[in-house]
């Protein structure tokens, strides 16, 4: 029997040992600080984290369900984001802020099978969207929230869920080759998940269902490309517009509904470029993107994402990084109209720029499997300030210092999870 005083290796063997008999258990801590020392509506500092824990169960091993598992993650957001308190960009600066609700949250509930040889993957339950769609694991490699776990404007604008803010939803992929697959679902829009605690599972305040559509081709260790779009149905509404055709920058009320859906396209890859022979762990991968969204009534009209990761940058760090990523965003005219009536009702002057750079460079130390410590520094070339548009400020360039510390169980005593992205 476990004794309540575990060392390191009998937690690491009881672990493995459970994962071999169906349970995989997962524990994660990511922790980012930011501090904007220029630019911006404003200048602070903030810290910002979330802890999950849950588990992947095997039914196959547990219950002779072939092909079957099911899986689960509660989540503990803390702190605030630094673009909610201070900054007011579109862009985070750091990527695990959800929303300002810190409380414990049942997120990832959901049921798997997989049939015909493991080439269909069918789940449904309590989902995030973007645990599927459109991301690359390379972009989560940076703290600034440009690309990780999807791309910004796709986590804004598309009526996508996210975890730990998970909604009802059933989603498909089927592998067409070895190497590539075709991925659809539905998912349920509801704006009220993020401030629940997950247990509420009626749809009675959905406003609609979001339909992305996905075609992937991978090559494990080499590259990825993924071509996608999707369809919301979810209400939104116009950013400059009120419901009287004024002005909302300067008459104030309430924003006036888009009479459309929803919709957007996106490409996404990533490439290694370079493998050291002595050492194939130590390489270079370089990634890009575009999305873009097919109406006028959003905060960016488009984004543009690439960048490149350098992994064992020397041959007695083989799992350090060295990351660098640039974005950039085009804010929509009716946002820019909105945001110049808005700061020239509180008095200021002065326009926002259409085109908007985000940058990131950084070093991620592996301390120990499964600890990364990654210091990083994130610059902004004309900021915008959608996230605080009642003020006189044009925010001036950004210059932000961060650090971000993840810590994951399952690295750290070598269990790796079964599925259930999150």
């Amino acid at each position: 029997p476990f004794s309540l005083d575990l060392s390191s290796s009998d937690l690491g063997n009881g672990l493995q040992t459970l994962a071999r008999q169906g349970v995989v258990l997962r524990a994660n801590l990511i922790n980012q600080y930011a501090r904007n020392t220029r630019g911006g509506v404003s200048q602070g500092h903030t810290n910002v984290g979330q802890f999950n824990i849950g588990a992947d169960l095997n039914l196959d091993k547990l219950m002779g369900m072939r092909g079957s598992s099911f899986h689960f993650t509660v989540y503990r957001d803390y702190g605030s984001g630094l673009n909610y308190d201070y900054t007011g960009t579109f862009t985070k600066q750091q990527n695990v802020y959800k929303n300002e609700y810190t409380a414990w949250h049942l997120g990832l509930f959901a049921f798997e099978q997989k049939l015909l040889d493991d080439r269909l993957d069918v789940v449904v339950g309590r989902l995030g969207t973007t645990a599927y769609y459109a991301k690359l694991a390379t972009n989560c490699q940076f703290q600034v929230g440009d690309g990780c776990g999807v791309m910004r404007l796709i986590n804004s604008e598309a009526g996508y869920s996210l975890l730990p803010s998970a909604t009802w939803g059933i989603n498909t992929r089927y592998r067409t080759t070895p190497h590539t697959y075709i991925e659809t679902g539905v998912y349920e829009v509801n704006p009220t998940s993020a401030a629940s605690n997950g247990l509420d599972f009626s749809t009675s305040e959905a406003t609609g269902v979001t339909v992305p559509l996905e075609f992937g081709w991978a090559v494990p260790q080499d590259f990825e490309f993924k071509l996608g779009g999707y369809v919301s149905t979810a209400p939104h509404t116009d950013p400059y517009y009120n419901t009287a055709g004024r002005s909302r920058g300067l008459f104030g009320g309430t924003a006036r509904e888009a009479d459309h859906e929803r919709k957007g396209i996106y490409l996404l890859a990533d490439k290694v470029v370079w493998r050291n022979e002595a050492d194939p762990s130590r390489h270079l991968t370089i990634f890009g993107g575009i999305a873009r969204q097919l109406e006028q009534e959003e905060i960016m009209r488009q984004q543009i994402l690439s960048g490149v990761v350098l992994t064992g940058p020397l041959a007695s760090r083989p799992q350090d990084t060295i990351g660098f990523s640039a974005s950039l965003y085009n804010l929509s005219d009716k946002e820019r109209a909105f945001l110049n009536d808005s700061r020239e009702k509180a008095g200021g002057k002065g326009s926002n720029s259409p085109h908007e750079y985000s940058f990131e460079i950084n070093y991620g130390w592996h301390v120990s499997p499964g600890v990364i410590v990654m210091p990083n520094i994130q610059y902004i070339i004309n900021p915008d300030n959608s996230g605080m548009p009642k003020t006189p400020v044009l925010p001036a360039n950004m210059l932000t210092l961060g650090l971000n510390v993840q810590v994951s169980l399952g690295k750290m005593f070598g269990v790796g999870a079964e599925g259930g992205n999150d």
